[in-house]
């Protein structure tokens, strides 16, 4: 494409409307229309309605999924919104109905105007994809968006509505470009995000006031976000690995409970301080080391297959909670367009029976578990074998970890790896050898997404 950089991961970015591009954020419409009404308009005044009205649009934002095929669907839809907001005066409702009609409440975000200029000169070229009435494009040439656009598919017009799959193909059709050369921006996962990959369209959610941090969808602050977004990454790996328990799954509690019962009928009494600094070595590895430890005596091969066929048959009766705020950022890290794996000691069927009811398990492109490998973590074998799957050098593979052992095999492998603390302390993590601690997903988000590029 003339004008483009070899670099971008796509040729066309599409974008939504309402929320996305035009939103009802600022309060002076608001005060206009009170001054219409004759009634009080001060600040507070307008505060509280601008306030009550933005209220009943998020609580009943989910009930349009779907809506504006016909034109009649979302001009009801907004009409039971201003009723609620005005339960005791119908005629404000209806007169707030046209003012939206009319765009009179629409204002551009800040963000827009400089999001659509400067992918622009990047090369990309631009598309508009909306649920909206029929007055839509009058609405894009009021605000002088029009000429930004090199399609526009409205579904008043069409006679179809995000997420129905038919829109998008439409969509793909007006683009002319191949579907994983498109990128798709929204404010709303129902018909955005999940309505653009149910075809295989690569979409990012518009979360401006981080209203939605658990969103399972890769998401962006500001549309000026966008001109990073389309680039391939530019950081210090291509690859980003994790371990499962103690950084995915918030499962090393139950790993405990699981082993204490199986233990338990033999005089073991196992503690955290027992387990977790085993964390990554394999199932049957485990049995073998705590039976000794606890009982001072041998554990042979047969004993340690049938503990550990005990314990995982416990296990599976269970379902660990994802780890807070892990599962959107491996969303936010493939969105990015990094290569993800995971590398656990746990077996394959673990694995699948943990992470499948999580809907995650098909966002890493390799999956390395203990049954896989001869030698399990503090081994690099683990790691060393992830980055082969990935057709990548260790030194183009960033490890997260929580557990000595893996942080040892990590850095045996020659990979980067920093570190969870969800299980043990700091201190414990940077002594094995992990190059950052972090204490919490917020703060290892903040350092991949805002730092890491600069390091």
């Amino acid at each position: 494409m003339p004008g483009s950089l070899p670099n971008l991961r796509y040729d066309t970015v599409v974008f939504d409307v309402g929320g996305t591009l035009l939103g009802l954020h600022e309060s002076r419409p608001f005060q206009e229309f009170l001054e219409q009404a004759g009634l009080p308009a001060g600040m507070e005044d307008t505060q509280a309605l601008h306030r009550r009205l933005i209220d009943v649009m998020l609580a009943e934002r989910n009930a349009a999924q779907g809506l504006g095929a016909e034109e009649r669907e979302l001009s009801g839809w907004w009409h039971s919104i201003f009723a609620r907001t005005w339960p005791d005066r119908p005629d404000l409702a209806n007169e707030m109905a046209l003012w939206l009609l009319a765009g009179r409440f629409d204002r551009l975000f800040d963000d827009a105007l400089p999001a659509l200029a400067g992918l622009g000169e990047m090369g990309l070229r631009l598309g508009v994809l909306s649920n909206f009435g029929t007055h839509l494009r009058d609405i894009l040439q009021r605000f002088g968006l029009s000429a930004d656009f090199d399609f526009i598919v409205v579904s008043a017009e069409v006679g179809l509505a995000k997420p129905d799959p038919r829109i998008f193909e439409l969509t793909l059709a007006r683009a002319g470009v191949p579907r994983d050369r498109i990128l798709y921006v929204g404010d709303h996962v129902g018909d955005d995000i999940e309505g653009a990959w149910a075809v295989g369209i690569d979409a990012v959610l518009i979360d401006r006031r981080d209203r939605q941090p658990e969103a399972l969808c890769p998401r962006i602050h500001s549309l000026t976000d966008l001109m990073a977004y389309v680039l391939a990454p530019e950081h210090p790996a291509q690859a980003v690995i994790l371990d499962m328990d103690g950084v995915v799954l918030d499962s090393m509690p139950k790993h405990l409970h699981t082993w204490q019962e199986t233990l338990v009928p033999f005089g073991a009494r196992v503690t955290a301080a027992d387990l977790y600094p085993l964390e990554g070595v394999p199932t049957e590895r485990t049995a073998k080391l705590l039976t000794e430890k606890l009982l001072g005596e041998p554990c042979s091969d047969e004993e340690a297959q049938r503990l550990a066929a005990k314990k995982r048959a416990l296990f599976d009766e269970l379902e660990p909670a994802p780890v807070p705020g892990v599962l959107p950022l491996v969303y936010d890290l493939q969105g990015k367009g990094f290569r993800l794996a995971l590398v656990t000691g746990s077996a394959r069927s673990v694995v699948d029976g943990a992470l499948r009811p999580a809907g995650v398990i098909d966002l890493f492109d390799v999956i390395v578990t203990g049954d896989q490998v001869a030698h399990g973590k503090p081994d690099p074998e683990p790691y060393r074998i992830a980055a082969e799957r990935l057709n990548l050098t260790p030194g183009e593979c960033l490890v997260i970890e929580n557990a000595p052992l893996g942080i040892r095999s990590a850095k045996a492998a020659g990979m980067a790896c920093v570190a969870l603390a969800t299980t043990l302390p700091p201190p414990q993590l940077t002594t094995a050898g992990a190059d950052l601690v972090f204490v919490d997903s917020q703060a290892l988000r903040h350092w991949l997404m805002e730092e890491w590029q600069q390091v």
